[in-house]
């Protein structure tokens, strides 16, 4: 039998049917993924909260089809919602260059930003929504392009600024968390962009190069002047209070709160927004994720409140269901905030916690 040539292929351009050519391992040597699986949404997911890169495919079997950019708007129904979307679009890409320009200007020797005026925008485009929930049903109707790295660090700056509400921080601390999801990246701006947008066969070196990025982004900033904790949380985003992050090892004790914060919100990104390459996750899906594997991962101090309130935002939303269902979310269970009660179209209710074979994926 004919051996088939195994690719390893960056997480960011896995899409569902995709088959696993090798076990995929957390960095504590446990098995996350058996070799043969065929990759699904929710595997993609937990991939990207292992915080691992990239996996061994098969090379007859990658699937590089963009998503169709009409289907990214399939959650907004109506004109009043459409004209939102767009009107929010517009001023997200304004947001987005003066990001850039600011973000490019900080690796120059002398350059530095105008925090007050990166912290202006994005308030102006959390204060045009309407609702905590309007603003993660924005964000994730925005369409990766090739400037991936300003819309994620624009978006987790934004998530920041929800997240920042609901742990009932103060001005001066809310400013820092947004610098902090805005700066978290700066790294990958010294990461040689082919190796970013690799569509296959990273190497072990082109790997290692990509983890560098939060060093590289901590000594662009270490001498301007910008808060200490903001330098903090660019060094040490990507640490695990498990202790199997980097670029350190760090455990949950030797974290800082900031960083730890940023982590949830750059992950979360992640797994929901949508990809040239894939559309993103349903907050439940994704709160369900955090909820089985993000426990040893994620500081609990800012994680249980973050789920907390990101169930509740969906309170009264209607969703749709893995078995075509549609109804609206009236009650969340606190003991599995991924599993809440429905009450479907046909004035049925069902207890997600109990059905264990349906889930929600698709908040409307």
């Amino acid at each position: 039998m004919m051996e088939k040539d195994i690719i390893t292929v960056p997480v960011s351009n896995l899409v569902p049917g995709t088959i696993v050519a090798r076990d995929v391992y957390t960095r504590n040597n446990q098995l996350l993924i058996p070799k043969d699986y065929v990759i699904d949404e929710r595997v993609i997911t937990r991939i990207t909260l292992f915080g691992i890169l990239s996996v061994p495919v098969y090379e007859d079997d990658v699937r590089m089809n963009q998503i169709d950019e009409d289907d990214l708007e399939d959650n907004i129904f109506t004109q009043q919602e459409k004209q939102e979307f767009l009107e929010f679009k517009k001023d997200y890409d304004l947001t987005t260059n003066v990001v850039s320009k600011n973000m490019n200007q900080l690796l120059k020797a002398d350059g530095e930003i105008n925090s007050d005026q990166l912290i202006e925008e994005v308030d102006k485009l959390v204060f045009k929504s309407r609702s905590k929930y309007h603003v993660f049903d924005m964000l994730h109707c925005i369409k990766g392009y090739d400037d991936e790295t300003y819309r994620h660090s624009l978006n987790v700056a934004m998530i920041n600024s929800v997240f920042a509400d609901w742990l009932s921080m103060d001005g001066t601390e809310k400013k820092h968390l947004i610098m902090c999801g805005l700066l978290h990246d700066v790294g990958k701006l010294q990461i040689d962009r082919k190796v970013l947008r690799k569509p296959s066969g990273l190497t072990d070196h082109e790997y290692e190069h990509i983890k560098q990025h939060p060093m590289r982004g901590y000594e662009s900033l270490k001498d301007k002047k910008i808060p200490e904790t903001v330098k903090r949380a660019v060094l040490l985003h990507h640490e695990r209070c498990d202790g199997k992050g980097y670029p350190f090892g760090f455990t949950v004790l030797e974290i800082d709160p900031y960083a730890a914060i940023t982590a949830i919100a750059d992950v979360y990104e992640a797994m929901t927004a949508n990809r040239v390459y894939r559309k993103g996750m349903s907050p439940f899906e994704v709160i369900q994720i955090f909820e089985e594997d993000g426990k040893n991962q994620f500081n609990p101090i800012f994680l249980v409140p973050l789920l907390n309130s990101m169930a509740n935002t969906y309170l009264q939303h209607k969703v749709v269901l893995n078995n075509d269902m549609t109804g609206k979310v009236v009650l969340i269970n606190r003991d599995e905030l991924s599993k809440p009660i429905v009450m479907l179209d046909d004035g049925r209710y069902i207890d997600l916690s109990r059905a264990r074979d349906v889930m929600i994926t698709k908040v409307i």
